[in-house]
């Protein structure tokens, strides 16, 4: 087997040894590993023309950048590192001339993207869309690659001692070298004349003296070495991944993975100096072309996901560059906004607070803001126990208008149509539920300059998390409230009759305990329910509701009916029904009955509405400042009413 190795920059004559060594064996498999950030596009054209033909397997174990991700191409098979990176973008090159001869190398670069386009055809993409990832300088993650085409297979990262002394064996170009740390004294191996390879010969063959070909302690130092320069430059591109489409920064961070003595604080010093000094917006989140929703760019979701997740909120579904963010303290996010806003900004420690002055003027920042706080806000009220939403139903409003519902059962039975016969009219409006309307209920919040300053943002969303939990409590308050209306009736209905009431034939006698004879009385009433327009409901039971005083006596009824296990000396078998119900306990209600509730699928019980417009708990920025403070406004608009009696069932403890 061929092993090619490119490691570094494509330079001129690299075409020249790759062909060298093609023709060394004309009929031996080839393998090529790249891990380069591209170069010469003529060089990268014959290299990629050269080994197409014999169908190399191809493996990314690092960078495939530029014209080496087209050479990549050639490939039969493209393998890469699940931590590998990929970028396409145009051909470019630094010219001068007058207008004409500028207009030429115009051209020619619109000639050089044309043959790449054929190269990265092999993607499946259509050269329009090929067209639009090369214009916007596209990084990828192994991933990225492997959903748009471009590689076939993401492996487990590979560490470089696994294959580093066969395949530069085979490397006799005089440019290339290992690179290793300054203080290491294991050099590269020494380039060997044999073109072809086996990846296992090295560790086995026997030394002149008898001894082993790799002392072992100096491979085990050898590899330990290696294994720590892939976690430097594993760090390396974890924080540089989201703005690789700078090119100071894209330039730096090349630079920076190929001097093994540049430490990671060093790396991140210099980037905030980029970042802080760059005049042009940056091309944040991997120069995505895309935009989400509202206008944000991806930068602004990743980082308020960055900033929600380092203070300890749970995002469903984070934006996949939050990761690349979270090693980055607020003052360093503040400054890139700054930076993208196309500002130069002092990033010394003593400028924190002009730094916040000057993020707080910019788009993105209060995005970023707005985007984190609403995350905590939703991430706190799906966090409080709701046990309401088992058993009513949500619906949203499209104002504050009184909204009237025509119940699901005021259906009028169907009668039977004589040949030849009129179809009788009937209503499904005979029993309109009384109109509800939403409510507005909020507060305001300050985020202070001090708070940002001090970067203790953290404390702050955890304030707006619990004005989440809050708001999920103010709409359990107001639908459990009315089971204790008119003393414990309920609220009064659409007859101007109370909720639970024996002409509703919806209160059960009372009784002394949960016990099967007591739910199966109440489930006879669910069952003989009638519709407005007459018939039998026939009515399911499916949710007990409780309060926490008969939580565990409703468990032991439940749990005893699913193992069918006996009750009492009468040895009276419990009903496999009962086991079926869903317990529901809540503490807001009174422990002085329980109820067997309906699905509301199949017969209205309480509706809850939400503004379509917010569609739960929102926050936003006020305008003005009353103190040195930004001023954020909760908000939650909702709103409930109990719409029918027929599918809720109250049994009065004695």
């Amino acid at each position: 087997m061929i092993v090619i190795t490119l490691y570094q920059e494509i330079l001129p004559g690299d075409a020249e040894f790759v062909l060298s060594q093609l023709r060394s064996d004309p009929t031996a498999a080839v393998e090529v590993r790249i891990n380069s950030p591209g170069g010469s596009v003529v060089e990268g054209l014959a290299i990629y023309n050269a080994l197409k033909p014999r169908q190399p397997i191809m493996y990314i174990d690092g960078v495939a950048a530029s014209i080496a991700s087209m050479i990549a191409m050639a490939g039969q098979k493209i393998i890469a590192a699940e931590n590998a990176l990929m970028m396409i973008h145009d051909p470019w090159v630094d010219a001068q001339g007058n207008s004409a001869e500028l207009r030429k190398t115009a051209d020619l670069l619109d000639k050089h993207r044309d043959a790449m386009l054929t190269a990265y055809a092999r993607s499946g993409l259509s050269p329009s869309q090929l067209t639009m990832l090369l214009a916007a300088e596209t990084w990828m993650t192994a991933t990225e690659a492997l959903e748009l085409g471009f590689i076939d297979e993401v492996s487990a990262a590979l560490a470089y001692a696994a294959h580093a002394p066969a395949c530069f064996a085979g490397y006799k170009h005089p440019p290339r070298k290992l690179i290793m740390p300054a203080n290491s004294a294991t050099p590269a191996p020494a380039p060997q004349p044999s073109p072809a390879v086996d990846p296992n010969a090295a560790a086995n063959s026997p030394q002149p003296n008898g001894g082993a070909h790799v002392d072992a302690t100096a491979q085990a130092a050898k590899n330990a070495t290696i294994q720590a320069l892939q976690e430097r430059n594993d760090e390396i591109m974890m924080i540089a991944n989201q703005f690789m489409g700078n090119p100071p920064v894209r330039d730096y961070t090349l630079s920076a993975l190929a001097n093994p003595t540049i430490t990671i604080q060093q790396y991140r010093d210099r980037m905030l100096a980029l970042l802080g000094a760059q005049a042009g917006p940056l091309n944040g989140c991997g120069a995505r072309i895309d935009a989400l929703d509202h206008g944000t760019t991806d930068f602004v979701v990743a980082a308020g996901d960055a900033v929600a997740i380092r203070a300890g909120i749970k995002v469903d579904k984070p934006h996949p560059g939050a990761r690349d963010l979270q090693g980055m303290d607020l003052g360093e996010i503040m400054r890139v906004c700054v930076s993208r806003s196309g500002r130069t900004l002092d990033i010394g420690a003593s400028s924190r607070k002009i730094t916040v002055k000057a993020a707080m003027t910019t788009s993105d920042f209060p995005a970023i803001l707005e985007n984190t706080l609403g995350k905590a806000l939703r991430s706190g009220y799906e966090a409080e126990p709701s046990t309401f939403e088992a058993w009513t139903r949500k619906v949203t409003v499209p104002d504050f208008k009184p909204q009237s519902r025509v119940l699901l059962g005021s259906a009028p039975d169907l009668l039977l149509v004589l040949e030849g016969g009129a179809y009788q009219e009937g209503s499904m409006d005979e029993d309109k539920s009384v109109p509800y309307s939403v409510g507005k209920f909020g507060r305001l919040v300050n985020l202070t300059w001090e708070t940002i300053v001090n970067d203790d943002l953290g404390a702050f969303l955890r304030m707006t998390q619990a004005l989440g939990q809050a708001a999920a409590r103010a709409e359990a308050d107001a639908i459990y409230a009315t089971f204790a209306e008119n003393s414990g009736a309920g609220p009064a209905m659409q007859d101007e009759v109370n909720l639970f009431h024996a002409t509703h034939a919806n209160l059960a006698t009372s009784a002394a305990d949960i016990t099967a004879d007591a739910l199966g009385s109440a489930r006879v009433l669910l069952r003989r329910q009638k519709a407005v327009g007459g018939g039998s409901l026939n009515l399911v039971p499916r949710y007990l509701l409780v309060a926490p005083e008969q939580e565990q006596a409703a468990e032991t009824l439940l749990a005893a009916s699913a193992r069918s296990l006996s009750q009492g000396t009468d040895v009276a078998l419990i009903p496999a029904w009962v086991s079926k119900l869903e317990l529901i306990v809540e503490a807001r209600l009174a422990a002085d009955a329980f109820y067997l509730l309906a699905g509301s699928e199949t017969i209205d019980t309480l509706e809850r509405a939400w503004l379509e417009v917010d569609s739960g708990p929102v926050i936003e920025e006020e305008d003005g400042f009353a103190i040195d403070s930004k001023q954020y406004k909760v908000r939650h608009v909702f709103g409930s009413r109990w719409l029918d009696w027929r599918g809720a069932v109250k049994v009065p403890l004695s």
